[in-house]
Order: C-alpha cells, then sequence, then structure tokens
C-alpha cells in the first residue's frame, strides 16, 4: 500500500503503472489524489481521445471495449471507473472486471477511485478485498486515512503555504478547534484566510474574525464558560447554539462528552499518568491534545463535582428523549445547575 509522498514521488518519476486504486476515508484527498494521477500521467492534455470515465453503474462491457482502444495523439489511454461499490458487484461482472484488469494493454491506464462511496481495507468484503490485494500486487493501491493531530496542522500549514501565505502550526491548531476535522470545511476556510491575509500570515486574529466555529466547537466553550463559573457568557453560548437551530438533544450528548473529557483527565492525572498515555488508554488517537486542554479549565472543579455533573447530565438527556419539554428551558436550567455543581467544593 503506496503512502502519499510514496504515491509522489511514483509519479514524478514518469514511470507509471496501469492500474491505480485510490480509496479512504479522506473523501477530499481521494479527490485530489485522482486528479493528481490523471495529471501526472496525461501531462494535463485530457480529451475524449485519450480519457474515458465510468460512474457507479458503468456496463462492464463498456470498460472493455474502451480498456482496448488504442491511444490517439497520447502515449496512454486513461479509463477512470469511479464510486463502483465493487463489493455489490454480480460475481461475474466483478470476476469480468478482473479479467480485464490482469489483460491490460501497456499503453492503457485504468484509475479505480471511490470520492464518495464509505469503505476501508478494514471494512471492505471479500471482492473488493481481492481488487485491494491484486492492485497492491500489480499497481498502485493508496488508501487515505483520517488526519488528526499534529499531522492535520501541518496539512493546514502547507495548505496555507500553497495559497501564498504563511501559517504557524499553533494557528492550524486553533483553525482546527473552530472548524474541526473535515478536510473540506478546512479547505474552504482556509481559502478565506489566505484571502484575507493576502501573501502575509495567517494570525489567531484572523482565525477569531472569520472562522465560524462549529457546532461542537460552540459547545466545549459552553463547558468552559460553566466550569469557570462565568453564567452569563454559559447562557448566551447557549442562546447562541440555539439561534443556529442545534437541537438540545445535541447540546447535551456534546456537553457530556466533555465532561468526560474532563473526568478522564482528572482521574489519569490523579493516577499519575501524562497526559498521551491517558489518550491512548481511552482511544483518543489524535485527540490527546482535548485533554491537555480540558485540564486547565477543570483546575477549580473538584472530582465529585465532575461526577455529579456527568450524572446530572444523564437525567436531563433521558428526560429530553422521554418527556415531552421544552428543550431550550430545560437546557438552560441544567447550565445553571452544572454551573452551581462546579461551585461546590464541599468534598474537598
Amino acid at each position: 500500500m503506496y503512502t502519499e509522498s510514496e504515491l509522489k514521488k511514483h509519479l514524478n518519476s514518469g514511470h507509471f503503472n496501469n492500474i491505480y486504486l485510490c480509496f479512504g476515508e479522506e473523501k477530499m484527498l481521494v479527490k485530489r489524489s485522482v486528479e493528481l494521477i490523471e495529471k501526472k500521467i496525461s501531462g494535463g492534455e485530457l480529451n475524449e481521445f485519450n480519457y474515458h470515465t465510468f460512474g457507479s453503474d458503468a456496463d462492464i462491457s463498456e470498460i472493455s471495449v474502451c480498456a482496448d482502444i488504442i491511444p490517439f495523439m497520447s502515449d496512454s489511454n486513461i479509463l477512470r471507473i469511479s464510486d463502483m461499490d465493487i463489493d455489490k458487484l454480480r460475481k461475474d461482472d466483478f470476476e469480468a472486471l478482473m479479467t480485464i484488469l490482469k489483460k491490460l494493454p501497456d499503453t492503457t491506464i485504468v484509475i479505480i477511485a471511490m470520492p464518495t462511496i464509505e469503505v476501508t481495507s478494514k471494512t471492505a468484503k471479500a471482492q473488493l478485498k481481492k481488487l485491494i490485494t491484486f492492485v497492491d500486487k500489480n499497481g498502485v493501491c493508496i488508501e487515505l486515512g483520517h488526519r488528526s493531530g499534529l499531522a492535520l496542522e501541518r496539512d493546514m500549514c502547507k495548505w496555507a503555504k500553497a495559497g501564498g501565505c504563511t501559517m504557524t502550526e499553533l494557528t492550524a491548531h486553533k483553525l482546527i478547534q473552530y472548524a474541526g476535522e473535515d478536510l473540506n470545511r478546512l479547505n474552504a476556510e482556509l481559502k478565506k484566510l489566505t484571502a484575507y491575509a493576502d501573501g502575509g500570515e495567517i494570525t489567531p486574529e484572523m482565525v477569531d474574525l472569520l472562522v465560524s466555529k462549529t457546532a461542537e466547537a460552540s459547545v466545549y466553550d459552553l463547558f468552559g464558560f460553566i466550569v469557570d463559573g462565568n453564567v452569563d457568557k454559559a447562557l448566551s453560548a447557549v442562546s447562541a447554539l440555539f439561534y443556529q437551530q442545534v437541537d438540545a438533544v445535541y447540546i447535551c450528548s456534546v456537553l457530556s462528552g466533555a465532561y468526560l473529557d474532563a473526568y478522564r483527565a482528572r482521574v489519569g492525572a490523579d493516577a499519575g499518568k501524562p497526559t498521551n498515555v491517558i489518550g491512548e488508554d481511552f482511544g483518543y488517537k489524535g485527540r490527546a491534545w482535548v485533554l491537555s486542554k480540558i485540564q486547565k479549565q477543570i483546575r477549580r472543579v473538584t472530582t465529585a463535582s465532575l461526577r455529579r455533573s456527568i450524572d446530572e447530565l444523564l437525567e436531563h438527556q433521558t428526560r429530553l428523549v422521554t418527556e415531552t419539554v421544552d428543550g431550550r428551558v430545560e437546557t438552560e436550567r441544567l447550565i445553571c445547575k452544572l454551573a452551581l455543581i462546579a461551585e461546590d467544593r464541599s468534598d474537598e
């Protein structure tokens, strides 16, 4: 299985394979990789004589015919097959596709891409696994996994540089906190920032000014206001969330997640474990920074208060989904209760 850097090195060598397979969690990276492959192989000259595209419902016999076409005014005959659900193909169609791939003319290059299908090497079933194994052995197979943590921050810095600007990893970290880890959204936000920076440095102040926070990021801000005892800001944050039509159950769910993060950070720290170990123990992978941030926020809150808050959130969520209640009123009442619990240090 190729990595992204290995794919770029391979394409820059000018020695191409006959089969490419691109799939994975990061759909935007799948699209970018396919575009790069096509650009390098064709030299940017894609036309009806040497470029043939097929969708999810493509007829295998049509693919077979196009695979045998002799390229006209080009070195390569390129076929792109997008979003074909390999595991849902009839057995005879799948075998026919495999036969095509095994007997490709030297001048034909097939690119199989999955820019929207949700599939990974772990979730693939028998037919797709067979295809992955074949391409990995006889062509170029690349799986684009989910980006997070430092790797994602470095990607944002590279994208900023590609847009003619500079950005530190600290600023990139803030951007990800605000916009989340979805690459399509990050790409859109980064375009705004590079346009605003106009060839200069993208600063944290620009992120504050231009980037819209996700609902999840806003709820985590709400958590910070609660544990800091700032009830006015907490209630204002709730009002903003409801103005954005964020559901009360969603607010409670994310807020519960924040409190669980806080409790894990606290008990891990009490046990003498460093943040990265706590993150590994609880499966945070590249999100261990969440624990570091939240540890600072809960310095004034006792462990017993965190437990009581989690119990209160559970009762609140049960009430929201089992009773007919005013979600906004109940959420505002919850915030006031949580703020009072955060102030309680009777167990110290």
